[in-house]
């Protein structure tokens, strides 16, 4: 899994759904009438994929980028989507042992896009449920 910060908190995603790692850029087209969590659209190797910040669909308050800031690029059903994080730590291997999955409850709690909770050593890491996002992101930008 690839391990990713928002905030002080980190999150995960299937190393099959990352796609590339780069440096944000700058020519990030702004988009009319989209949710404030859609920075906009970019034209990454000729094709145009929307950008997320996810500090910002995730609710939390500081969304200024910073030096290590990053643009996750997912590839999530022959559609890339690029997701600004605020740092890319490692590539982890785990074990199912050491995945819990969110009660039903939780699950739905303010639209949550997290599926499970990854047990790490000392802290726990939120797998984030990439298809969902994916889902919630296209049907905005449509």
């Amino acid at each position: 899994m690839v391990v990713f910060a928002v905030g002080k908190e980190y999150y995960g995603i299937d190393i099959f759904c990352a796609q590339e790692i780069i440096r944000i850029p700058k020519n990030i087209t702004k988009m009319p009438n989209m949710p404030s969590f859609i920075e906009g659209m970019l034209n990454l190797r000729d094709q145009v994929i929307p950008v997320v910040d996810l500090r910002k669909r995730f609710g939390l308050e500081n969304t200024e980028t910073e030096n290590d800031s990053r643009l996750l690029v997912l590839k999530l059903e022959g559609m890339l989507l690029g997701n600004i994080v605020d740092d890319v730590s490692e590539v982890l291997s785990v074990g199912e042992e050491s995945i819990e999955s969110l009660c039903v409850e939780i699950a739905h709690l303010g639209n949550s896009c997290i599926k499970g909770i990854c047990k790490v050593e000392d802290r726990l890491i939120m797998l984030l449920d990439v298809t969902k996002l994916k889902n919630e992101i296209f049907a905005s930008v449509s």
